[in-house]
């Protein structure tokens, strides 16, 4: 059992408090034996602190508004231990991208088979045959993958805007953590990777969330109703993602070396 005891730490004395977007310092939170790098980082839209655990990264993330100082943000992760600890025991199970590893695919349950010789990756009757050098299999099972999600995205996100009559700019993906997906006001959407271990009908929940958005850029009863329009079965989606979201990043494309 992990301990509950912890503590927090900082590198040097020499901390920036104006700490733009995207630039860290390093800190660390000891919990019994588990060290966890904490990345910070302050951003003007930010109303409040957030804390973040990254599972595959094995650190935390740290959100601060501008008026927060780091001493702030560093207590309010140390406040944060047993919540900490119960998300490392939650995401304890990786599941690597390895000759034999079996992942979700958009509902159907896809079974690795590392085959040699020359190519990249095909798939047949739910198994997944992944070409070349052993070492390059990780990568290719991702690249497989974000190309399923992306077709299967492209084709969703055309049918959803005939629907509403809207245009879309560009659709991108991304291994994002706080979000599943994103719309700017120019009508680019951008979507997390991971949705492609999610089942279909929630991955097509989210691209409707997020085509609707490109009319209503608010979460008011009308955003809903077109979200509704799109996809009438929303409620349901919503709350399994909300539910098992966090599954969703169990999945590795790293080595477990």
């Amino acid at each position: 059992m992990l301990a509950t005891q912890g503590k927090i730490a900082a590198f040097g004395n020499n901390f920036d408090t104006n700490l733009k977007a995207n630039r860290y310092n390093s800190h660390f939170i000891d919990l019994g034996e588990i060290r966890l790098p904490i990345k910070i980082k302050k951003l003007r839209s930010s109303r409040r602190l957030i804390v973040r655990y990254q599972p595959l990264q094995k650190s935390l993330s740290l959100t601060l508004p501008q008026a927060a100082s780091i001493k702030q943000g560093l207590h309010f992760v140390n406040e944060k231990r047993e919540w900490i600890l119960k998300q490392i025991n939650e995401h304890s199970n990786i599941i690597y991208f390895v000759d034999g590893a079996l992942i979700p695919v958009l509902g159907n349950n896809i079974e690795l088979k590392h085959v040699g010789g020359r190519g990249l990756a095909s798939e047949n009757d739910n198994v997944l045959y992944v070409y070349g050098d052993v070492e390059f299999m990780p990568r290719r099972v991702r690249d497989w993958l974000v190309q399923r999600l992306k077709s299967e995205i492209l084709y969703l996100t055309e049918k959803y805007s005939a629907q509403l009559d809207v245009k879309i700019k560009a659709v991108s993906l991304r291994d994002t953590s706080s979000h599943w997906g994103s719309c700017s006001y120019g009508g680019n959407l951008s979507f997390s990777w991971r949705l492609v271990f999610a089942p279909y009908e929630v991955m097509s929940y989210v691209v409707a969330h997020e085509v609707a958005h490109i009319r209503e850029h608010n979460h008011s009863p009308a955003f809903w109703k077109l979200v509704e329009q799109l996809h009438p079965e929303f409620k349901e989606e919503r709350v399994w993602l909300k539910k098992n979201g966090k599954l969703l990043y169990m999945y590795a494309c790293g080595s477990a070396n």
